[in-house]
């Protein structure tokens, strides 16, 4: 009589087992290790793009204000203050603050009658426009609504609706922390912040009218700003031409 079970059918052995398990266990590892490597790709990636549109706001900030700096050149003096390669200082009117005479002023002056000198706080540079030229000054008191005491007394006369400029010193420099790591700062008016961590290279360049560099300031028509930020972010450049 033949048995009930087929003499080929037979059962997996444990050895098999053991290898199947064994393989599957590999290219699970393999699929592990292959993920881990896409996601730390990816991760790094991203950190890149990450920092490079810092870098983007960052230069947009900076370039934006240095555009300014030509502002002071309506005083008859230099844009900046202060010109390295890695700082630069300068007066520009940041917020479009202004206020204008309702009345001629005689020289020798010191409190001009103003449209509105309210929160313009004492010790702030201004500029003083009339249609012919700026003079440079320096509040002696806190502004009021409708007068701006000056720390000079003015050198010349100043007819009605003659326009007086508030003036922020601005300032951008790179500062090295205790870790090494080095920051791009920004100060206005005496007060710091962060513009850009983790900065590798940052560099000013100052142009001429014959498009050579120069270190005197009183030439300078554009800047050349450069910078890098972390160790795998790519370096980008910016060309900002100073307002005359």
């Amino acid at each position: 009589m033949s048995s009930g079970w087929g003499l080929n059918t037979r059962g997996v052995s444990l050895i098999e087992l053991l290898i199947a398990m064994a393989i599957s266990s590999v290219a699970i590892s393999a699929a592990i290790q292959a993920f881990a490597a896409y996601g730390l790709r990816l991760s790094s990636q991203h950190g890149s793009m990450v920092a490079n549109q810092e870098m983007r706001l960052g230069l947009d900030v900076l370039g934006s204000e240095l555009r300014l700096a030509g502002g002071g050149l309506l005083g008859g003096d230099a844009a900046f203050v202060k010109m390295e390669n890695d700082e630069v200082e300068f007066f520009a009117n940041l917020n479009g603050a202004s206020t204008v005479l309702t009345q001629g002023a005689e020289a020798g002056r010191q409190d001009l009658p103003v449209e509105d000198g309210a929160d313009w706080p004492k010790g702030k540079q201004v500029l003083l426009c009339s249609a012919a030229h700026c003079a440079w000054n320096r509040l002696a008191a806190d502004g009021r609504k409708s007068t701006l005491m000056l720390m000079a007394p003015t050198s010349e006369p100043y007819q009605v609706n003659s326009v007086v400029f508030v003036l922020n010193r601005v300032r951008y420099y790179v500062k090295r922390q205790d870790d090494g790591t080095q920051r791009l700062m920004r100060e206005v008016d005496g007060v710091a912040s962060t513009v850009l961590s983790d900065v590798r290279g940052f560099r000013l360049q100052y142009f001429n009218r014959s498009g050579g560099l120069t270190t005197d300031a009183r030439d300078v028509v554009r800047v050349r700003a450069t910078i890098q930020v972390g160790q795998a972010g790519s370096m980008l450049s910016r060309e900002i031409a100073i307002r005359m």
